[in-house]
């Protein structure tokens, strides 16, 4: 197997991933506008994992059979970042976020991808890094709630 498609592998098991630690740590927003962005960042995820599942297999490969135990990680991840709050469990979004992005961004220089190939993985970048944003943007949300409630 050559490397691209290795690394997209890699990529499929990471979404599926980042699929399973949004949807574990949704639950501790319930109600909220970051329960929105939770699962809108669920569905997009599961996008990309298909997106490149997909790729793969236009490529003439196919995606790794024990990807499911990247979403098991995932689930573990999620449930254990919720433990000691809100906004560490958005911190662990974040670093999974541009972490990501430093990925995909590495592959997307080192590789030899066609043209499509390119500009699905540069669409995802362009999607992890508004998580990101949503995820910092959230956790400020939270800082200001919680400073408000310790000033009353």
């Amino acid at each position: 197997m050559n490397k691209a498609i290795l690394a997209l592998n890699f990529m499929y098991c990471m979404e599926r991933f980042a699929t399973a630690v949004y949807r574990a740590q949704s639950g501790a927003f319930k109600d909220t506008l970051i329960a929105k962005k939770m699962a809108y960042a669920v569905e997009n995820e599961r996008q990309h994992a298909l997106d490149v599942a997909g790729m793969i297999v236009k490529l003439d490969s196919r995606p790794f059979r024990l990807a499911f135990l990247f979403r098991m990680a995932g689930t573990g991840v999620g449930l254990l970042s919720r433990l000691p709050g809100r906004v560490p469990a958005l911190n662990a979004a974040v670093m999974i976020e541009k972490r990501a992005v430093k990925d995909y961004g590495y592959f997307l220089r080192r590789l030899d991808y066609d043209k499509q190939t390119r500009k699905l993985l540069q669409r995802i970048i362009a999607d992890e890094e508004l998580h990101t944003k949503n995820w910092q943007d959230s956790i400020q949300l939270l800082r200001n709630k919680i400073n408000e409630m310790a000033r009353t």
